[in-house]
């Protein structure tokens, strides 16, 4: 079993963006998909957090 992990994604679209809490076993690569709250989306950046910061990282992703 994998810790879970919290992460804050920002999800980009060419005329809006919106944000999102998921928990994730890991930080996704850049490429990667995930699954938002508007479907599957393409990673496109990606930055871990300190170990003290409320999130473990940071996800940018965009709608295909």
């Amino acid at each position: 079993m994998w810790p879970i992990k919290r992460f804050m994604i920002r999800i980009e679209a060419p005329t809006w963006e919106d944000f999102e809490d998921v928990e994730l076993p890991r930080l996704p690569l850049v490429g990667e998909t995930i699954e938002t709250k508007y479907g599957t989306c393409v990673v496109t950046q990606t930055d871990a957090s300190p170990s003290t910061a409320p999130y473990q990282g940071k996800i940018v992703c965009r709608v295909p």
